[in-house]
């Protein structure tokens, strides 16, 4: 009973649960795969049900709902759409049925992930990478290349993504440190897949560091450092990387004011700056390109953890 017990506890995958009014037709986990519908109390909250079968999201699906779903996305494909536009349909399509009541999800609902339009996608990626230039991210683990991904743009998508194993044989021999050997990351992937716009270079235990520290301040550290090396850059990372630098002075304005005791009196007007510089960012760009790079590691953060 105990492993049981310890097992529970890891939150790992989702849980979806396929319902006719307030009777439960199927409960399947994305890990575990099917669960026993005797055992499930019925009907309960998503909250509930995700800390029930140790998940970290939840989704309930009214039975007929996957059928309209693909009817409506069908309906709304045009000619020569690609991929990202198809993508913000399906998106639609699915708020749709939430307002409905016909899907609901937890801890995020639909109606509150961003859908952003072709044109503010554009300009994202005109920041982040040239039309026809590329995208690396490189993540080094004891000397040797943990993981990679380059991806080359066309349009409003990627039309060419290699991994890292196709990577690893076109760099050559490595000298343990990935400030140098980053460079022939580099070349490895000019070479496969065409020039760079943007390169992110660090090691594993960075990312996943820079993942779950929200110190102000930490991002352009590590890129001081060199715990991090952006190479070549873009507007899109160093619009990031200057405002982290805005929030740690903040933050040290902050600590000195409350030293001297006038904390209280200008803490609504530090506040009001953060809040102004955070917001712009997101208003320029459409998404926080820093957030969605450091997501990639926390799930093997969550992992050791555990």
């Amino acid at each position: 009973m105990t492993g049981v017990r310890a097992a529970e506890h890891v939150v790992s995958g989702g849980v979806v649960a396929v319902t006719t009014g307030n009777r439960l037709r199927k409960l399947v986990h994305t890990k575990r795969g099917r669960l026993d519908l005797q055992s499930a109390e019925w009907p309960q909250k998503l909250p509930a049900l995700a800390g029930r079968y140790g998940s970290s999201w939840a989704v309930e699906l009214s039975a007929g709902a996957l059928e309209d779903l693909v009817e409506r996305f069908s309906e709304r494909l045009r000619p020569r759409q690609d991929y990202l536009e198809q993508a913000l349909e399906l998106g639609r399509a699915l708020r749709e049925l939430e307002a409905e009541g016909l899907v609901a999800m937890w801890p995020k609902r639909f109606a509150d992930i961003p859908l952003p339009g072709s044109r503010v996608i554009g300009t994202a990626l005109d920041l982040l990478c040239g039309d026809g230039r590329a995208v690396a991210l490189g993540v080094f683990r004891h000397g040797e290349l943990y993981t990679g991904l380059v991806a080359r743009r066309r349009g409003l998508g990627f039309d060419r993504i290699v991994g890292p194993d196709e990577l690893r044989g076109e760099m050559g021999l490595l000298s343990g440190d990935f400030r140098r050997d980053y460079r022939h990351f580099v070349a490895a992937a000019e070479r496969q897949v065409g020039l760079l716009s943007l390169g992110v270079f660090g090691e594993l235990p960075t990312f996943q560091m820079l993942a779950r520290d929200a110190t102000p301040g930490s991002f352009a550290l590590a890129v001081a450092a060199r715990d991090l090396i952006i190479s070549p850059t873009s507007p899109a990372l160093a619009l990031p990387l200057g405002i982290d630098v805005g929030r740690a002075a903040f933050a040290g304005l902050r600590g000195l004011a409350d030293r001297f005791g006038a904390g209280a009196a200008l803490s609504p007007l530090f506040g009001r700056a953060e809040e102004f510089v955070s917001r712009d960012l997101s208003a320029l760009l459409g998404f926080d390109p820093w957030a969605a790079l450091v997501g990639l590691f926390e799930r093997d953060t969550r992992q050791e953890h555990d």
